[in-house]
């Protein structure tokens, strides 16, 4: 009779249990849903987990189509250290309209992909595992910027891991950024290290230079060509302009809540700067190291009080796809155009110049630096 009492009091003990860990519907195992209502093409990751997002086109709830499976493209720390597979994504899957995946808590990128039954990406997703960007409101009442450059995991200056990934004009996916604080050789710089090897760049036509080709193929660098200086291939000197807009567009590569920000002479920039023109010298803010420009200490400041930190990555050069110039000069995208070509935001360290509005072909790979939607 004792043994019964002591079989059943654990037993009680077991359903207690199991209530409290499952009360008011909570599940330890169930995925943090990341997209919270809002979907974007990049997720911020800051902790060890299970995570999920839905299947469908960033910043729409537009399904990506009839997935069959997802799968991890690639991973990196974001710097020469090779990771492996799995070090900081793993078990991703697909159920139930969604991505599911585990992120193992530690800083870098990684690019998630949903394939259909014939293997073709029918859409990726970048995973950004780095703590939480910090707002920086910019002066002049111009908006509000992240501290970091997109793919970042530090706003630390002089530190490669504040260097971040980069980007075609129009294109939502990440290509590899600089991968050391080392002067480029023969004319290229490093790359990051990643699990996968990463295709050769192919030039736009008719075939490769459509939006259809650039979602399957979303490692492949496009090079320009010769009618608009463009990825996308048209026959015409004009381009697309629909691809990254104002309004934020479904190829936007900024988590939610931010955007591409806007450039030109009355961009974010040139407002911030207090100034009309697209050339300047400066001084002040160039001595704090060898590889970006803190625009809170430079005679014309972005914002005060704290550091703002713009690395020179260099760019990933439309006829070519390789990466040159890193620690030399930065290139970041905005939204805004001119023509068939797009507005970014450049400095040359050598000159202590800086270039609020430069136009620059969109086929180009710049960083971007996120800005907050209002």
């Amino acid at each position: 009779m004792k043994k019964f009492f002591f079989a059943l009091a654990i037993a009680v003990l077991t359903i207690g249990a199991t209530v409290s860990c499952c009360k008011d519907g909570k599940d330890a195992d169930k995925p943090v849903e990341l997209s919270s209502g809002e979907t974007a093409n990049c997720y911020v990751v800051s902790a060890k987990g299970t995570y999920s997002f839905p299947a469908v086109k960033g910043n729409s709830a537009e399904s990506v189509g009839n997935v069959r499976e997802a799968e991890v493209l690639w991973e990196s720390f974001g710097s020469m250290v090779e990771p492996n597979a799995g070090d900081l994504v793993s078990e991703v899957r697909f159920e139930d309209g969604k991505i599911i995946f585990n992120a193992s808590g530690k800083k870098g990128n990684a690019v998630i992909a949903a394939k259909d039954g014939t293997g073709t990406i029918l859409w990726s997703w970048h995973i950004w595992m780095t703590d939480k960007p910090r707002e920086q409101v910019y002066d002049n009442n111009a908006g509000i910027m992240m501290d970091r450059n997109l793919g970042a995991t530090s706003a630390t200056p002089d530190d490669i891991t504040s260097f971040g990934l980069m980007y075609q004009w129009g294109r939502k996916d990440p290509f590899r950024g600089a991968g050391e604080l080392v002067s480029a050789e023969n004319g290229k710089s490093s790359l990051i290290s990643t699990t996968a090897e990463w295709p050769d760049a192919v030039v736009s036509d008719k075939t490769t230079g459509t939006i259809e080709y650039a979602v399957s193929h979303p490692m492949t660098f496009i090079i320009e060509n010769s009618n608009n200086s463009d990825w996308f291939y048209t026959d015409e000197w004009d381009s697309d302009d629909t691809r990254w807009q104002p309004g934020k567009t479904v190829y936007d590569p900024c988590p939610a809540g931010w955007r591409v920000p806007d450039g030109g002479s009355d961009g974010i920039w040139a407002k911030a700067l207090g100034i009309t023109d697209d050339y300047f010298e400066s001084t002040g803010g160039w001595d704090t190291g060898h590889s970006g420009v803190d625009f809170s200490k430079t005679d014309k400041p972005l914002a005060t009080g704290e550091t703002v930190w713009y690395p020179y990555e260099g760019l990933i050069y439309s006829d070519s796809g390789n990466l040159s110039l890193a620690l030399d000069l930065g290139g970041y995208w905005s939204v805004t155009k001119r023509s068939h070509y797009g507005y970014v935001l450049a400095m040359m360290k050598y000159d202590q110049a800086v270039m609020p509005y430069l136009d620059s072909p969109r086929a180009h790979g710049c960083s971007v630096r996120c800005m907050k939607v209002r």
